[in-house]
């Protein structure tokens, strides 16, 4: 018997005046119970005392002999057996694993973890999830602080790691870097961007790199190319092309109706270059070694939200609107945004890079910005294993599901 149960035992007591110890217990939710479902539960019990009693026993009077008028009577019943299923849910929220998840922006790259949260993924898995948004350094202080359990800035995290920090990536959202290259009305081509200035947020970044490998698969040398540094935020940037001050820079899928808004043009989806996952999550090692069940089951809740946001970005938006922060950008604005967003994400379950992606992550966005000149093996940045296993099991239940 639960706490919970303990400490409603002498109302339960009662209760079986009026029901059945099954029809009591069956309030208890399981724990992969949809909230809303239990809620329904509850209701429907309540309902039940204005409508039913025991045989045998007259509406106004229960077992020990005392009698009540009718009314009263169902006042007093209605308030036991609303302490009763508030007790049950209490004892059932304790269940629950708390746990906070950062994210590093409240964009569109990042709507998979409020779907998730709002759609009950997390708390299908047992979960109680909190989403925080805290930026990438700081994010990561936090992950090994205990603060948060999960951090969404896989860069800063497994950058620490090289240095370190006991943290490994266990999943990446997207196949590819979700970036697109905006440009002046001048622009045509990307040879045109030859002896222009280029806005990034700062030199070697990741967005730089591959603003300067597009480049030069159009025939521009990376020192024909001049860098402006303006910082990360995506407004500066876009609003430094529309002044002239720059000639192109890079925009998230968000960013990209921001742009298009102001004038500027889309030169490419950055992804098409080759496959590099993106947007990875990292833990603690601890966490990977002591409790790998709870990491596969936040797993499972953020795949989960990822596809649904790959498959029903309408709905997606609907959900994540008032928590992203995008300024004044309307319903359909979001929804393109989405579907520029989803380009860059497999059309199976998602969360697994091929070979070919770790291959170049690791090169592209660890060792030639660091400088490092020894290659890295996966090992010492990414622990794979859990996301490969939970893929698997989502994969075999869409098959059940289709057949």
């Amino acid at each position: 018997m639960t706490d919970g149960f303990q400490q409603i035992l002498p109302t339960y007591s009662f209760l079986t005046v009026l029901f059945s110890p099954k029809e009591i217990l069956s309030l208890a939710p399981s724990p992969y119970e949809r909230h809303s479902e239990h809620q329904r539960r509850i209701s429907h019990f309540l309902s039940l005392t204005t409508t039913r009693s025991r045989p045998g026993l007259r509406n106004e009077q229960v077992r020990s002999g005392v009698e009540f008028p009718q009314g009263k009577t169902r006042r007093i019943i209605n308030s036991i057996i609303f302490s009763l299923a508030i007790s049950i849910v209490s004892s059932s929220a304790a269940r629950a694993e708390k746990i906070r998840t950062a994210i590093p922006q409240a964009n569109l790259n990042y709507l998979s973890i409020y779907v998730a949260d709002a759609k009950g993924f997390f708390k299908d898995e047992g979960l109680d999830n909190e989403t925080v948004v805290i930026s990438g350094p700081l994010s990561i202080a936090a992950l090994l602080s205990g603060d948060v359990d999960y951090s969404g800035a896989g860069g800063s995290g497994m950058r620490a790691a090289l240095k370190g920090a006991p943290i490994k990536g266990i999943m990446f959202q997207a196949d590819k870097v979700t970036f697109y290259l905006v440009v002046d009305p001048t622009i045509k081509i990307a040879g045109d961007l030859k002896g222009k200035k280029i806005a990034i947020g700062s030199p070697g970044d990741t967005q730089d790199r591959i603003m300067t490998m597009f480049a030069e698969r159009a025939g521009v040398a990376a020192r024909e190319i001049i860098r402006i540094s303006m910082g990360a935020d995506t407004n500066t940037r876009v609003m430094a092309v529309k002044t002239g001050a720059a000639s192109a820079t890079t925009v998230d899928p968000g960013g990209l109706i921001f742009a298009q808004k102001e004038g500027l043009t889309s030169l490419g989806f950055l992804g098409d270059l080759f496959p590099m996952p993106f947007q990875g999550f990292v833990t603690i090692e601890n966490k990977l070694r002591d409790n790998p069940g709870q990491i596969k089951r936040w797993l499972k809740g953020v795949l989960r939200g990822l596809m649904f946001v790959r498959d029903r970005p309408e709905e997606a938006v609907d959900i994540g609107s008032k928590k992203l922060q995008l300024g004044n950008a309307t319903r359909s604005m979001m929804i393109e945004g989405v579907k520029n967003y989803i380009r860059a994400l497999s059309p199976g379950v998602p969360g697994l890079p091929t070979q070919e992606g770790i291959k170049n992550f690791l090169e592209y966005d660890i060792r030639i910005p660091l400088q490092l000149k020894e290659n890295v093996p996966p090992e010492r940045l990414l622990s794979l294993q859990l996301v490969a296993e939970v893929v698997r099991e989502l994969e075999a239940s869409q098959r059940r599901t289709t057949r």
